[in-house]
């Protein structure tokens, strides 16, 4: 019988693989551990007349090898193409060719990304100026990623036993403070995401006006780590990513059902009620197209929240959600779906930023208040689906170190990029750390079978720890020391750290994986998109917890 296409095509791809797995036998790159049976499978392969190996005695056990094998091998051979160093190099000296004239007026003239923004916005000329080749622009990001976006993260993915901080809950992180300032002595990596990528939607709904703003505020921002990202060092200190579900539409669309499924969860708890599905939540919702009538049917007021800094009634502040961007954005005033977009949006980023975070093996990163919430009751809600699994209690953790500690907690969060820059250089941050203390990473190491056996051991290590920070800061600035000019003192900030954590050993969107079909309202795994099908199987060899940090800064300190 004559092959299909598809047939030869998958020989084809078959016999590269084998050839891959027999040089790296060769190479002496590949050990078999003893009582696999690998080794009995290999044995049985056979060439034929034509020298090529003959497929009928390569079993499943070598297929499935030798295509681990290839995979390795063609990710090593990408790795290649280009370096990290390289695609970080590219990236901030495309925005340096076409913005350094606007960020050096903003640095002269002491302004913010922000208000570099606002600026821009101001005439119609600078509008006319800064968006007349935006498409053309857009299009290079588009393509600059699609090129080197998945060699980028594989970088990334294999920097191995270094403290990645992954970036999330907001388009970048806030244009009015330096993140790596902020966390850069408690993570080895800060990872950004590209906030081009993350506006495509704002850019294509917002007016002239609103385009010139966030093209120029998102330019500024990112050379705000040009230094800290092209840094000469042996650790990268910052490192801008793509989101690849920007490159990749199946992720996108996975995330957004996550998104959809938590919004239930979280609007249950809103409105009072169960809805069966996303569609008789959004019609639901979409009744409530008055103020009144949407105040009236919330149960629960507290969990209603589209930005912390306000502290109006619950009618203000549908009143002026149905006012602001995100009516606009939408493309609706019904503050019924306002409230319900909110939630899918809200859930939809907290879980991309999980996935992400264990895709590159890091701690998500938040320094937004707002998005915080949301990410502890993201979390939250997967507690509860978890304890109905495994019927154990109280899965979810969050503490806010402010209360663990007497009042404000204190930390170096105020570290000018070219001292930090230099702290690295001079091999100091290995001294700083071992001053300050371990962190969480018992937090982390967290699962549903010896959670209720270390919980209060962890609880009283965090407090442990920050009680030794705290202590510690005060021995870090009797050394006076200083870098690039910078004394260690000035480095000092006071707000809120927090850690959110779900302690089951597995992120949310494997719990498929965990639970089968014991979780109607879990994603099935045929579900879930080939490029993080591989997670699910990892997650449970690595039985780790998710775990949030919150970088909050109220006060800046001077003490020398």
């Amino acid at each position: 019988m004559e092959k299909t296409p598809e047939e030869r095509e998958y020989e084809e791809r078959l016999r590269r693989r084998l050839k891959i797995l027999q040089e790296k036998m060769k190479e002496g790159k590949i050990h078999i551990a003893e009582g696999l049976g690998v080794a009995e499978s290999l044995d049985k392969v056979r060439a034929g007349p034509d020298g090529e190996v003959d497929l009928d005695t390569a079993d499943g056990l070598v297929r499935s090898m030798a295509l681990a094998i290839t995979e390795l091998h063609d990710r090593d051979e990408l790795k290649k193409e280009a370096s990290l160093s390289e695609i970080q190099n590219a990236y901030f000296n495309f925005f340096d060719q076409n913005f350094s004239r606007f960020y050096n007026i903003m640095i002269k003239r002491k302004l913010t990304p922000h208000e570099a923004g606002l600026a821009a916005m101001k005439s119609e000329g600078s509008i006319n100026e800064l968006i007349e080749n935006l498409d053309g622009f857009l299009e290079f990001i588009d393509e600059f990623w699609g090129e080197v976006g998945y060699i980028a993260h594989y970088h990334v993915e294999d920097m191995h036993n270094n403290i990645k901080g992954i970036f999330g809950g907001d388009l970048f992180p806030s244009h009015a403070e330096n993140l790596a300032s902020k966390c850069g002595i408690y993570t080895d990596t800060l990872i950004l995401p590209c906030p081009f990528l993350r506006s495509k939607h704002i850019f294509q709904r917002s007016t002239p006006a609103d385009q010139a703003y966030y093209l120029m505020k998102h330019a500024m921002n990112i050379l705000q780590y040009k230094e800290l990202a092209c840094a000469d060092v042996d650790v990268p200190i910052v490192v801008v990513l793509p989101d690849l579900a920007a490159l990749d539409e199946d992720e996108m669309k996975f995330f957004h059902q996550l998104g959809e499924e938590d919004s239930l969860k979280h609007s249950r708890k809103v409105f009072g009620r169960d809805f069966e599905n996303i569609e008789d939540f959004f019609s639901f919702a979409h009744e409530l197209d008055t103020i009144e009538r949407a105040v009236a049917e919330i149960a629960d007021e507290s969990r209603v929240l589209f930005d912390t800094d306000w502290d109006e009634d619950i009618s203000t502040q549908l009143e002026k959600a149905c006012n602001g961007q995100s009516a606009e954005l939408l493309g609706t005033n019904n503050p019924g779906l306002i409230l319900a977009s909110s939630a899918v949006g809200r859930m939809t980023t907290s879980n991309e930023l999980l996935i992400k975070s264990r895709r590159l093996r890091g701690t998500p990163i938040i320094d937004a208040p707002t998005s915080w919430q949301y990410l502890e009751w993201k979390m939250e809600y997967d507690a509860e689906s978890a304890e109905q699994v495994t019927n154990l209690k109280d899965l979810h953790i969050t503490r806010g170190l402010q209360g663990l500690a007497d009042g404000q907690m204190e930390w170096l969060g105020n570290v000018p990029p070219e001292a930090l820059i230099e702290v690295r250089k001079q091999g100091a941050m290995e001294e700083i750390r071992a001053m300050l203390g371990q962190g969480i990473d018992g937090l982390s190491e967290s699962n549903p079978e010896n959670f209720h056996r270390t919980r209060d051991q962890i609880f009283k290590n965090i407090d442990q720890a920050f009680d030794s920070h705290k202590a510690n800061i005060k021995k870090l600035r009797e050394k006076q020391w200083k870098f690039a000019g910078s004394d260690i003192g000035s480095w000092l900030v006071t707000g809120t750290l927090g850690i959110t954590s779900i302690a089951t050993g597995t992120p949310v969107w494997a719990l498929a994986a965990l639970a089968a079909d014991q979780m109607l309202d879990a994603p099935k795994l045929r579900d879930i998109p080939s490029s993080i099908q591989d997670l699910v199987d990892e997650n449970k060899k690595l039985q780790k917890s998710p775990v949030g940090l919150l970088f909050n800064v109220q006060k800046k300190l001077n003490r020398n």
